[in-house]
């Protein structure tokens, strides 16, 4: 065990460590801090004897973490960020919330769902500033630099808060033309005699599976144009290209206009991209008020945006 006033007097080499890892060097952390590259290198020297343990592995080209470095790094990049939460509490008595949010989300949820929200909340806090990461890629929030992660997954990723939105479903549609002149599916097994409009992510998005109670239907389709873009998608649906899968949150104004017809609506797809809409965060003592309010301004106007 290390003495605590030891500890205390090394929290400034903890900062440099975390500076130099972050920076990818002591030259661009030592510009940073404000001190020389060998002040730093002393401070992290320092800070590695005292924890007996290396931290970097280093080399005249290259430096990254040791293993025994990355937990204490994250340890260490903790301390600063709530070091930081510290030095903005006082936001908390202002009448007015500051600060950065960062967000991710995946970018049909972030278009469709999430854009007229967030222009809203940006309306009603001018002063918190908003950056947005669109991907459909896994992002994890404590890494990744990220306040606020919007996922759509089954199941929510551990050891972070999860707050429920709701489920998004992937639906079958087509054009109220291509049936006219195609006639409607009644079964799973007649998209096969369609021209269907799939993702093209993979080979398996050729193939759909379907449940209705206790029947199951796995068929391959075909067709002559694939995209991975839900907008562009529901053009050529709307296009007539053919029957196509939508996110419900794009193909339910598309219904309830006329634009679009559901295809087997009692048959649910077996898909990726859908499950439950969660706002997932970093586990805290203390939650930035803007964070807060963030969170209550998405639950609360989210069954609107529903429709």
């Amino acid at each position: 065990m290390i003495d605590t006033n030891k500890l205390i007097a090394s929290l400034s080499d903890m900062a440099s460590f975390v500076m130099v890892v972050d920076e990818g060097g002591f030259s661009a952390a030592s510009r940073k801090l404000g001190i020389t590259p060998s002040a730093a290198s002393r401070q992290v020297s320092r800070l590695e004897k005292l924890l007996a343990v290396k931290l970097l592995e280093r080399t005249t080209r290259n430096m990254s973490l040791s293993v025994a470095g990355k937990p204490v790094y994250e340890l260490c990049r903790t301390m600063l960020d709530t070091a930081q939460e510290a030095a903005n509490v006082s936001s908390l008595a202002s009448t007015e919330p500051v600060g950065l949010l960062r967000i991710a989300a995946p970018k049909a949820v972030a278009k469709q769902i999430l854009e007229p929200m967030l222009l809203s909340f940006a309306d009603k806090y001018p002063q918190i500033k908003l950056q947005i990461k669109v991907t459909d890629h896994i992002v994890d929030p404590i890494h990744n630099e990220v306040d606020l992660l919007v996922s759509l997954q089954q199941n929510p990723a551990l050891g972070l808060i999860a707050k429920e939105l709701g489920e998004v479903k992937i639906v079958l549609c087509a054009s109220t033309g291509y049936i006219a002149e195609h006639s409607m599916p009644k079964h799973p097994d007649e998209l096969a005699g369609h021209s269907c409009i799939t993702l093209g992510e993979s080979s398996h998005d050729s193939i759909l599976e379907m449940s209705c109670g206790k029947k199951m239907a796995k068929v391959e389709v075909s067709g002559r144009y694939s995209v991975n873009h839900s907008e562009m998608r529901l053009n050529a649906i709307k296009h007539g290209l053919g029957i196509g899968v939508l996110p419900d949150f794009v193909a339910n104004p598309e219904f309830a206009n006329g634009n679009l017809l559901p295809v087997l609506p009692n048959w649910s797809l077996k898909h990726n991209y859908q499950g439950v809409l969660r706002l997932q965060y970093a586990q805290s003592k203390f939650i930035p008020e803007r964070l807060r309010l963030l969170v209550a301004h998405l639950c609360d106007n989210y069954a609107a945006s529903r429709g």
